[in-house]
């Protein structure tokens, strides 16, 4: 595999650039800040996905806001692929396409493409720096034989992870100086069970004593607390009649001074006193009342004066009258139309100010109108993307012919530097011609020497490969200048007419972007004109009839149809009020007349009731009554407070309080009462302190539990630590064969890898170290006189020239199974200048296998003929 270009939409400080690379060693040069830390990172984005925003310092988001993102096109096995991959959820959006066939692919089919690589063995063996060159003094070999499995075995990532689980599983379960490992706790509670048990052997005879007594001491417990809890229901009852002692005597008191009842003053008499005495009073209110109103009627007989400038003229009024509610509804409908049209009117006269031009409002679209509009400005809106389309069309292509003007400067060819002999030549020929004798030879000569000089000048200028692209270019920019006038005379043509358009209805001073808006006014200033319209009409006819009303009015009270409609109203309704009070008048005295009579009656005889009612009780005055009544209330209430007293204390209190003769007997027997009690409590006491004891001297004994029991859970975990190393071994095991099985895969490369390695040091450090050598633990390496240095040992440029020779060699030895591009971001530096050459040479020996991608800020790689040179900076 390797990188074929790489297109930057927006990464870092780079935006809208593209770099082309060759399938051997590739030189990018820039000083410092160029970009070269960003291009690495950009194609290990590209390839795996961006990192997430929980580490920014790694997403090199661009600075000026472009497109974050962008593609490389590699080739694998003849196949040439392009990958993109813009921002997006879980490492960007990414995008594949098989363009050998030019087929789009599924994204996820990415990582099969580069399997078994993955980001991590990429940014370990493939990705080389001065950084993780350092990390050579850390190196082992347990982590080249890793690597090694990871690409050498098909599927290993797989079974590596489950080697991995099972080993974390198996230290879940035991571990030799573990202390949390579930066997390592099992073996732990299998001593201390053990320990228990012997000492529950030795204590068993006190135990078994100790355990009767404590049987014979539960019996009596329950014996001495069933007595308590009857001896406390005794001292309670008889605490409580102490207590009820004193409702006791007040119970006596009132049964002492209970009387009879006497009849004539119960609830019911006083109710119908209290009826009787009410209608009395009505009936002297009634009285008072009708006395009233015959002198208010009499007053009312004084009429106002506009209703005696009414009386001569009744006759011609009256059919008036009979119209003033119809007209007093035309004068409030008259005024709600008004401020209606008032609205109306602010609200039309406001779009009219907005839209209108000269006083004119524009005129709405009809439906087909509409339609032409929305397929004009579709039409407009698709040019104008093509056009813009076609513009940055046209700058690339004169950016890239600007581009190749120099170069077609400074392009060589065979042929062009033989222009000058032919058109030499030619020029000979023409002259020669000159001097032929005849007319015809001349002519033929002078057309030979003009074609021969138009062979040299021109056929041989235009075969170069420069002159060709330049001439693609220039038919390319004049097609695309060609469609970018067809396009703007199209917009010019769609802009008019819109204009016509909008001139003929009236908008030509409103932007096209605005008619829609402009359209939803004109609809609404339309139908306020149409209300405005009906409510003139509606306020022409009621203002008419008001009007109508008026002047009939004024023809017969002129006085009265002066006045504003507020003060008409009133006075008409009054007119109307007095002349139908006017004529129920006189049977109205009458009828007052008659109900004087009757309520002089009606007071008589409820007078006459109340007096019958106090004579039946032998009584003169109401308050006597009263009086009576009370005192009978009193002995009511006397009888209900005995009753409530007896529903207090209950029955059996009741009845075992009448047998004691007085409060010190009482308390006598709660005194003996509570003596038993405490006696009882003492001994209950005794017995629970005794409990106790031989509840803690049990506990003692049995803190490890008894010895079935001990021996059975000795026994269960027996059983369970058989379990648990059964699975421990399950685990380790198969961890071990998976480990064993991979290494079988892929050891027999790790020679080959140290081979080439120790080859590749070798000629980095001009043969000064010859061989490398793997130990347990790390590298160490034998200089030319036969002595092994460890890396710990060598220099730091040394060292870091060592760990590349490693990673190179895997690169090379590990080919065949992934054939990933080298990149290297100014890993030299510290290399003195004959090593850095040296590595130079090398890296040039190594591109006919694999892809190398070299980043530095050293200028001197330019003077190389060993690869291709790109510039990072613009």
């Amino acid at each position: 595999m390797y990188l074929k270009t790489l297109t930057i939409y927006g990464f870092g400080h780079f935006h809208d650039r593209t770099f082309t690379l060759d399938a051997g060693l590739n030189y990018l040069v820039g000083p410092n800040e160029a970009g070269k830390s960003t291009l690495t990172q950009f194609i290990v984005a590209i390839l795996f996905g961006f990192p997430t925003k929980k580490h920014p310092e790694l997403r090199y988001e661009p600075l000026d806001g472009s497109l974050f993102g962008g593609a490389l096109t590699f080739v694998q096995a003849k196949t040439q692929y392009t990958v993109s991959r813009t921002a997006g959820p879980h490492g960007g959006t990414a995008t594949l396409h098989d363009d050998t066939t030019d087929l789009t692919l599924p994204a996820t089919q990415l990582p099969k493409l580069l399997t078994p690589m993955d980001q991590l063995l990429f940014t370990q063996v493939y990705v080389i720096n001065e950084p993780r060159l350092g990390q050579v003094f850390s190196a082992s070999k347990q982590a080249l034989i890793e690597r090694l499995r990871h690409v050498g075995a098909v599927g290993s990532d797989y079974w590596l992870q489950r080697a991995q689980q099972m080993d974390k599983q198996a230290d879940t379960l035991y571990k030799p100086q573990g202390r949390n490992p579930q066997l390592n706790q099992q073996l732990r509670t299998y001593q201390e069970l053990t320990d228990k048990l012997d000492k529950a052997n030795a204590a068993y005879e006190t135990y078994w004593q100790l355990r009767q007594e404590q049987q014979q001491r539960q019996r009596q417990q329950a014996d001495l607390q069933t007595q308590l809890q009857q001896q406390r229901r005794v001292t309670t009852t008889l605490t409580q009649r102490v207590s009820q002692w004193s409702t006791y005597v007040a119970w006596q008191r009132l049964a002492q001074n209970q009387q009879a009842a006497v009849s004539g003053f119960s609830t019911t008499d006083a109710t119908q006193l209290e009826q009787l005495r009410g209608q009395l009073t009505a009936a002297k209110q009634a009285l008072t009342e009708d006395q009233q109103r015959i002198a208010t009627a009499q007053q009312a007989a004084e009429l106002p004066e506009f209703f005696q400038e009414y009386l001569p003229v009744a006759a011609q009024v009256d059919p008036l009258l009979t119209e003033l509610p119809d007209v007093q509804l035309a004068s409030q409908q008259q005024t709600a139309l008004k401020t209606t049209r008032a609205e109306l009117q602010r609200r039309a006269t406001e779009i009219e100010a907005q839209f209108a031009q000269d006083g004119q409002m524009p005129r709405a679209f009809s439906l087909a109108t509409t339609q032409q509009i929305d397929q004009l400005q579709q039409r407009l809106t698709s040019a104008n993307q093509q056009r813009r389309q076609l513009q940055q069309t046209l700058n690339q292509l004169n950016e890239r012919y600007q581009q190749l003007q120099p170069a077609k400067a400074h392009a060589t060819n065979p042929l062009a530097d033989k222009q000058v002999v032919w058109l030499t030549i030619g020029l000979a020929v023409l002259i020669g011609a000159m001097f032929l004798p005849g007319a015809m030879f001349k002519l033929v000569g002078a057309l030979l020497g003009v074609a021969v000089g138009y062979y040299g000048v021109f056929l041989v200028d235009s075969s170069t490969p420069a002159s060709r692209q330049l001439q693609a270019l220039t038919d390319d920019i004049r097609d695309s200048q060609a469609q970018l006038r067809e396009k703007g005379r199209l917009i010019d043509d769609l802009t008019n007419q819109l204009d016509v358009i909008g001139t003929a209805h009236g908008l030509g001073h409103v932007p096209v972007e605005q008619w829609s808006a402009t359209q939803a006014a004109i609809g609404e200033w339309e139908r306020l004109t149409q209300q405005l319209e009906t409510t003139d009409t509606q306020l022409a006819t009621v203002a008419q009839k008001v009007t109508d009303f008026r002047q009939q009015l004024a023809t017969v009270l002129p006085k009265l149809a002066t006045s504003d409609d507020a003060t008409l109203w009133q006075q008409l309704a009054t007119i109307v009020r007095l002349k139908t009070s006017l004529k129920s008048q006189e049977s109205e005295l009458a009828t007052i007349a008659t109900r004087l009579t009757h309520d002089q009656a009606a007071v008589t005889s409820a007078q006459q009731q109340v007096t019958t009612f106090l004579r039946t009780r032998n009584l003169q005055q109401v308050d006597d009554f009263y009086d009576r009544y009370q005192v009978q209330r009193e002995r009511a209430s006397q009888a209900k407070q005995q009753a409530a007293l007896a529903a207090q204390l209950g029955p059996e209190n009741l009845a075992a309080l009448q047998q004691v003769s007085d409060l010190a007997a009482l308390q006598a027997q709660l005194q003996q009462a509570q003596a038993k009690q405490q006696t009882v409590q003492a001994q209950l006491d005794h017995c629970t302190e005794r409990l106790a004891t031989l509840a803690g001297q049990l506990a003692h004994l049995t803190t490890s539990g008894t010895q079935a029991t001990l021996r059975q859970r000795r026994q269960n975990l027996v059983t369970e630590m058989q379990t648990t190393t059964e699975k421990w071994l399950v685990d380790r095991l198969a961890s071990q064969w998976i480990e064993t099985t991979l290494a079988a895969a892929s050891g027999d490369r790790l020679p080959q890898i140290i081979a080439q390695a120790s080859e590749f040091y070798g000629k980095l450090t001009e043969n000064r170290y010859t061989k490398i050598e793997l130990t347990s633990t790390t590298l160490q390496v034998q200089k030319q006189t036969g002595e092994w240095r460890t890396v710990s040992q060598l220099s730091r440029g040394t060292a870091e020239q060592l760990d590349l020779a490693v990673k190179l060699a895997f690169a090379v030895v590990m080919q065949q199974q992934v054939a990933m591009p080298l990149i290297i971001d100014d890993g030299f530096v510290n290399f003195d200048e004959r090593r850095r050459q040296a590595a130079y040479a090398l890296l040039a020996e190594i591109s006919h296998k694999i892809q190398v991608i070299l980043l530095t800020a050293d200028t001197t790689v330019i003077q190389l003929a060993t690869g291709r040179v790109s510039q990072l900076s613009d």
